[in-house]
């Protein structure tokens, strides 16, 4: 991948990076976030409920939703 070029005279040579795929970056960072906040699966599924009024469908499809997942780097499910 790395060739020479020349640049006024000096020889200089180039390097080339792969970028890392998105969905390990994002599982990457998503771990690393949740390593930092401990959290029990009960004040998730209280503040589930706080931030649904307390319904039930609310509670369940905020905890299976991919966003929920993406943030705690594990997925959580649910049935009711």
């Amino acid at each position: 991948m790395a060739k020479r070029t020349t640049r006024k005279g000096k020889k200089v040579l180039r390097q080339g990076r792969r970028v890392m795929p998105a969905m390990r970056r994002t599982a990457q960072r998503a771990r690393a976030a949740a390593e930092k906040a401990q959290l029990t699966v009960g004040e998730i599924i209280a503040a589930a409920f706080d931030t649904s009024g307390g319904e039930l469908g609310g509670v369940l499809a905020q905890l299976a939703s991919p966003q929920m997942s993406r943030a705690l780097g594990r997925r959580i499910i649910l049935e009711g």
